[in-house]
Parts: C-alpha cells; structure tokens; sequence
C-alpha cells in the first residue's frame, strides 16, 4: 500500500508541466532511481529463477510464489508505463534507455547467444517471459521494434562459415548496434518536432533492415534436425526442452501480433495479422513453417504423452501456424498426427472400464467450449506464466532429484525389510502387492477423475485440429450430434422410475435383495439393496422397509453405479465389498485442475453389505455389474460416434 501510495505521488509530479522538475529528473543524481527500480526488477527476475530451481518447495508451492513474484513485475512494467505515457521525452528517452540497456539488450544477448543463462544467471526462460510481457504490456513505445529487430538478426546459422565464433560474435554486435542507432537516431531530429519519432524508427529501420538482408540468403537453406546446426532464436524453437521451444515461440508470435510493430519488420517476421500463405511471401519464417508444424507434432505424438499444458500449449502453437502453411502436410507429419490420435483414442476409450465414465459425455461438452476458447486465444492476450509452470514441473534441480532417489530408495529398502520379515514370522498379514507400485499414493476417486478429463483434453484437442490438418469446416462441432443423439434416446421419465429416487423418496421395494449394514454411529440396519440403471444415470439404491407398507421402502442412501467396483469377501462369502466416490469434482473443481501427488484428500469409502446367504451375495454381486454393464453400454455407444469419426472424409 505504501508504495502504491508513493509511486501515485511521483506520476502526479511528473505529470506536471514544469521545465524545472524535467531538468532535475534527467541529473545524474535523481536519475539514478529509474536506474535503481531497474536494477530491482532484475532482482525479482533472478528470485523467479531461483523460486523454479527451489529444491524443498511442491508445485503448489512453487506456483503460488511464482505467482506472487510475477505479479510484483508486472506492478514495476505497468508502473514504468505510466511514466513513458507521459508526453515528455525526455523522461521517456531516459526511461526507455534503462529499460533498453539494463533489461532487453541482456536478456535479448542471452537469446541469441544460445545460452541457457546469461552472466547474471538470468535463465532463457525467465529471459523469454520477461519479454513477452513487456511485449503486452508496453503498447504504443519502439521496444517491440527493438525486440523484434533483435529476433530478425539472429537468423544467421553459424554453419554456413568456417569461423562460427565471429558469426556470432557479429550477432551480438548487430543486437547492440539496435541501442546505438536508436540514440543516432534521437540525436539527429529535434524530439519535439512533429514526425521526428517517425524519422527515428526509420532510421533505426534502415539499419535493421541491412542486417536483415545480410541473412535472407540462408532463408532457402534447408534446415537440419539437430538444433545445434542453428543459432538464436531457432536454436532455442528447435530444442529438446520443451519449454525452451514453446517460450522461444511465444515470443516470436508476441512480436508478430503486436500492433506497434513496424510494417517492414512485420513483412519481414510474417506472422503478423495475415490471414492467407500468399501475403507470408518474403517472410523470413514462412520457408520454415513446416519444419516448426513438424516439431510440434512431435511433441503431440511423443511417448510416452507429454503432460497436458504442454500438449494444450503446443496445440495452440500449432493451430495458428497451421493457418500461414501454404501447402499441405507432408506423410510423415500427417502419419504424426494420426498416431497421436489413435493414442487419444485408446486412452479414452480406458476410461469406460474405470470409476467415472458416467461423466465422459459432460466433460466432453465442457472440454470442447474450454478447448476452443483456449486455442482462439490470441498472443496478445495469452498469458505467458505457463513457460515458468512448465520449467518448474520440466526442469528439476538436481539436488531434488537426488532427493527423491534417495526417498524412493529408502522407501523401497524398508519395504523389503518388511516383506522379509513377514515372511520369517507368517503371522503378519501382508500388505497389497499394489503397495509397492504405489509409493506416492496417487490413487482414489479425485486422481481418476483428473486422468480421465486430462483424457477427454487430448482428445478433444486432436479433434479441434484435425480441420486444420486434413481440410474440413473448423467451426464444425461434433459433439453437437452427442447432445442431440443424448436427447432422441432420453425418453419420458415416469415418478415410478426408480432412476429419479432421491434421498428420502418412497420407492416399491421389488426385486430388492434384503441385506444388513452398519453405519457408524446409527448401530446396524436391515435394508434392501437396489441398483438400477437407466441411460447415462446409474445408482444404487440402499432401501429402508417403510413401518406403514410393508412393499415400499424409504431411500437412506444413494451410490453411483460407476465406481462401485463389487467384490465379495474371500473370508465372508455373504459380504459384498463396495467403493464409493467420495469426491465430487463439481464441488472441488479448482482442485482436480491442479492435483498433485501433495495433494491432501480423504480415502476412499466403501460399504460393507452383509447378506443372509452366500448365494443372495453373489446375486446382489450379480446385478450389480449388469447393471453398470447397461450404464456403460449406454455411454459408450453415445460417445462411440465421435470416437470412431474418421480422420479423412
């Protein structure tokens, strides 16, 4: 609060129009703070750094640093902002010098000279968000130009001369020379005539469009797999680590996206506002998109699958540059993207024979609004936070590896020790085999649900794509048909139907198969065990006889089908063991969004029904699963023609 107070105060000064306070401002002495809040944003992108390398802290933890300390950045860009819409210049040269000197020019060094930190141990992922959000927030000022000049003069592959060193060594002159010009530019026009900014980026131009031309005549080489065979920023697109490639993307379609970039530099990036391959011509990129769409489908079809944010992040990537292709993919890329599918489809189709296929048609729905809406996102408006995300999850430090081999190990050493001696004394009762394949303990309901919508979110990324891949309409939704398919089969519902019971309903006692239950604190009870399944609705229903008719019964408790999992006692052939989903992902839905293996939830329950014979066990067992077997056809046959839709048409 405080320093939001004191940084209003000093706007309102330096909105004031006096000669008086501007030549105190631009004293060494006085403009040592602009220099100082520069050096302190440096700091905060250095505790970004090392908040990504913690050893001790769990994602969740890292995230909400992380997320605090992005937020006091971009407190310091908005508020250097403000400062450079003050019509003066020149505040706004000694402004934008510091900001040009003391943050771009080294983290742009860094880039380019195909570093992973620069010498203050700023790391390239940093060094890329950095700039991409300084790219979106810093609207209507020549950093973008800087910045984009800076990403045209790296594309100059350091093989194409013997003397690989002093290509790049000219690079980096090139990236300082931008600084140069700039303030060559300022000094030859009086900065307070009209048109003077224009001559000045014209002049910086045509700089900047001299070393351009000194590499157009790579931009029909071909390009190697290897991203050692590049320098700048394809060096950083063609790497092996995913976020590296996707950062390095982010802030090449930040550059072209902005409205303040220059038309020559836009015509020279491409990218830029185009809707048609034709205007891509003479493009230093556009001879180079398939080799990036070629990349991109490697990390969708890599196995074993890449977490979801990095396929989802990927696919937008994809999707816009699948716009600027002007010819059609080759086999190799098509058979890519085709296996990446198949593999979607195979692991959705898992989730039938798991705990929440019930929700599948729902989320199929929901995923494909939210899929949509992330994937139309536009460069400008995407919020680059997910390239730290992805380094903190992607990149661990070395001493939390070693950590975690050491626990797994001495997990695993007790483990045995354990089993030894069950085996000397046989009198203690073994754990489950799974126990050992289940150190981290990510099991229960809540973790089902999270695969199975990080399932439908792969899938249903595939589907969004495939327009843009194979041809077809993409504004075409195919699951506009499930809906519709989902209405058709629902019929008339009826009060008798047992489908519609709730908590506390009068329902005719039927085919119920009576059994004993004991629910903590309320001692045990005689009810009768219904299940019934109806469409995509399945329940089972656990019935009281009703004291005034003796053929109804009152509903004490409802389970869902799905999930249920049946099994009858080896020891006690009358019990019939049932799990239930003690979770409800509509209520916790920000959880299951972001679980994790330090996520705390409460074990999953189950019931204990205890029959009066072994053979009304086995039939309760019986209907039970034919129950949920029609639950699971019904579901699988609504989802079936969405899944089976062909690739080609």
């Amino acid at each position: 609060m405080i320093q939001i107070a004191v940084r209003a105060l000093t706007l309102n000064i330096y909105n004031v129009a006096d000669e008086m306070v501007y030549q105190f401002l631009t004293t060494p002495t006085a403009s040592a703070y602009f220099s100082s809040l520069i050096l302190n944003l440096k700091n905060k992108c250095l505790h970004v750094d090392a908040i990504i390398n913690g050893v001790k802290e769990s994602f969740h933890e890292k995230k909400r640093d992380l997320l605090s300390e992005t937020d006091r950045i971009l407190d310091d860009f908005y508020y250097l902002k403000d400062i450079l819409c003050i019509p003066e210049q020149r505040l706004n040269k000694l402004v934008t010098e510091n900001i040009v000197n003391m943050l771009i020019l080294p983290m742009l060094l860094t880039l380019l000279n195909n570093r992973l930190s620069n010498d203050t141990g700023l790391s390239a992922i940093t060094c890329l968000y950095v700039l991409c959000r300084l790219l979106q927030v810093f609207d209507g000022t020549n950093l973008v130009n800087v910045i984009g000049s800076a990403v045209l003069f790296s594309f100059m592959p350091p093989n194409v001369t013997d003397a690989a060193e002093s290509v790049v060594s000219a690079r980096l002159e090139q990236v300082n020379g931008l600084a140069v010009c700039y303030q060559e530019g300022e000094e030859m026009v009086d900065l307070q005539h009209e048109g003077a900014e224009n001559f000045m980026m014209n002049y910086v131009l045509k700089h900047s469009l001299e070393f351009t031309e000194l590499s157009s005549c790579f931009d029909s080489s071909p390009l190697e797999n290897s991203e050692n065979e590049w320098g700048g920023i394809f060096s950083c697109i063609f790497s092996r680590n995913h976020s590296l490639m996707l950062g390095s993307l982010m802030l090449l379609f930040t550059v072209a996206d902005s409205k303040d970039l220059h038309y020559q530099l836009a015509a020279k990036i491409g990218f830029s506002q185009v809707k048609t391959a034709s205007e891509m011509i003479g493009s230093t990129f556009a001879g180079h998109i398939q080799k990036i769409v070629n990349q991109l489908l490697k990390v969708l079809a890599s196995e074993p699958p890449l977490s979801v944010p990095i396929l989802l992040h990927a696919a937008w990537f994809l999707r816009k540059l699948l716009v600027f292709l002007d010819q059609k993919l080759e086999d190799n890329d098509c058979h890519l993207f085709k296996t990446s599918y198949e593999v979607s489809c195979g692991h959705l189709y898992e989730e039938f024979d798991r705990c929440w296929f019930d929700h599948i048609p729902d989320v199929l729905k929901s995923e494909w609004a939210n899929c949509k809406t992330a994937l139309e996102e536009s460069s400008q408006s995407k919020d680059p936070f997910f390239l730290l995300e992805l380094a903190s999850i992607q990149n661990p430090p070395s001493g939390s590896m070693a950590f975690l081999l050491l626990s797994s190990f001495l997990l695993l050493f007790m483990f045995l020790l354990f089993y030894l001696c069950c085996l000397l004394l046989k009198s203690i009762v073994l754990p489950p085999a799974s126990f050992l394949f289940n150190i981290s303990g990510n099991t229960g309901p809540a973790f089902d649900w999270q695969r199975m919508v990080d399932c439908v979110k792969v899938f249903v990324l595939h589907l969004q794509l495939k327009p843009f891949i194979f041809g077809g309409d993409p504004f075409d939704n195919p699951l506009a048909n499930l809906k519709n398919s989902y209405l058709a089969q629902s019929g008339k519902r009826y009060p008798s139907d047992l489908s519609l019971a709730s908590f506390g309903s009068e329902v005719a006692l039927g085919s119920g198969i009576p059994c004993k239950i004991a629910f903590s604190g309320a001692g045990t009870r005689d009810i009768y065990v219904i299940p019934i399944a109806r469409e995509i609705s399945g329940k089972l229903l656990l019935v009281e006889r009703h004291p005034l008719h003796s053929r109804k019964g009152v509903v004490i408790a409802i389970a869902p089908l799905a999930g249920l999992d049946p099994k009858i006692d080896e020891e006690h052939p009358t019990w019939l063991l049932v799990h239930l989903r003690d979770f409800e992902p509509r209520l916790r839905s920000d959880e299951t969004k972001t679980l994790d293996s330090h996520t705390s939830l409460p074990e999953q329950g189950r019931w204990i029904l205890g029959f009066l014979s072994a053979k009304d066990c086995k039939a309760a067992f019986s209907v039970i699963l034919e129950e949920t077997r029609k639950q699971r056809s019904f579901v699988e046959n609504l989802v079936a023609p969405v899944l089976e839709e062909k690739l080609f048409k």
